[in-house]
């Protein structure tokens, strides 16, 4: 963690996304802030505790930090935070999403989106190929400028400004997405919320997140715990790529009952196996498609 980032870390009182309180917290171990590498007893750093919801199933770090500014962790510049191949766009790109959405709102040309934490814009081109009149909220000033100056995106359908800054009329728009955002939100529940507010009565809110029951982080955190460590592979708070949650669909599940939502829709995605000898990966992926185990948990959420 570059030394320049300065953190407040506050204290949860309950889960953010069932509400459950303290008694309901189980701590699962401890997270650097850093790689940790295949021994974390000997890295240094910063380690958060990091605990998991037996409400709903929400894993999180607790104390949470709070960097001093946004920039701290989404200023540096795009090359910096994706790979090379990330700045080709696809036309197929969102392809998937775009057709379960379209199927759920009984879509017709022109109806408006939103992409919150657009990033490069990709997912706004794509939405408006397919037929959408697509807005974006970017909160990153060099991921914004790059969306502008290279993928086409319009500046004034795309605003710099956080998910707290935005404003938009209530009930505005047919379709909202969260691409991999939510779990860097300080406050995920909030987050839904406030979309909600944008959202027409029958409209979807698509969410892409890491899933808590990822088959293989249990196997690291195993791993962790065979070498008598007491840390964990789950989030990482304090260095890249910043992860605060994970969820389940059970978090969803609870989190509607108090918002006012209901899952329309989900999916689990196995996505790439990392860490563990390539020898294994084509069981693991195997088992992870039949168990819903895999990385990424996508929920499509309808408005009461």
């Amino acid at each position: 963690m570059p030394a320049e980032f300065s953190y407040t870390f506050v204290r949860v009182a309950k889960c953010d996304m069932c509400g459950a309180g303290p008694d309901k917290h189980r701590m699962m171990g401890l997270r650097l802030n850093a790689s940790q590498g295949r021994s974390p007893k000997s890295a240094s750093g910063i380690a958060v505790s990091v605990k998991r919801c037996s409400e709903c199933g929400l894993v999180f770090a607790d104390p949470r930090p709070v960097p001093a500014d946004i920039g701290d962790h989404y200023g540096a510049p795009a090359e910096d935070y994706w790979t090379p191949d990330y700045f080709h766009y696809d036309p197929s790109y969102f392809g998937e999403q775009i057709a379960d959405v379209k199927r759920l709102i009984e879509f017709q040309p022109g109806m408006r989106a939103l992409d919150i934490g657009a990033g490069l814009g990709k997912c706004m081109r794509s939405l408006g190929n397919a037929g959408f009149e697509p807005y974006g909220i970017e909160p990153s000033e060099p991921f914004h400028r790059k969306a502008i100056g290279e993928m086409g995106a319009d500046p004034q359908r795309l605003e710099l400004a956080t998910l707290g800054e935005a404003v938009f009329d209530k009930e505005s728009f047919d379709f909202i997405t969260f691409g991999a955002v939510l779990e860097h939100l300080q406050e995920p529940s909030k987050a839904i919320q406030r979309a909600l507010e944008w959202l027409r009565p029958g409209g979807v809110i698509q969410i892409e997140v890491p899933s808590s029951d990822h088959l293989v982080s249990k196997i690291i955190n195993a791993y962790f715990a065979l070498r008598g460590t007491n840390y964990v592979t789950n989030i990482s708070p304090m260095h890249a790529p910043f992860h605060l949650y994970e969820f389940t669909l059970g978090s969803f599940e609870k989190n509607g009952a108090r918002l006012g939502y209901a899952i329309a829709h989900h999916r689990y995605d196995v996505c790439a196996v990392m860490n563990l000898p390539r020898v294994i990966h084509p069981l693991l992926k195997w088992w992870m498609g039949r168990t819903d185990t895999g990385m990424q948990l996508t929920v499509y959420l309808r408005k009461g």
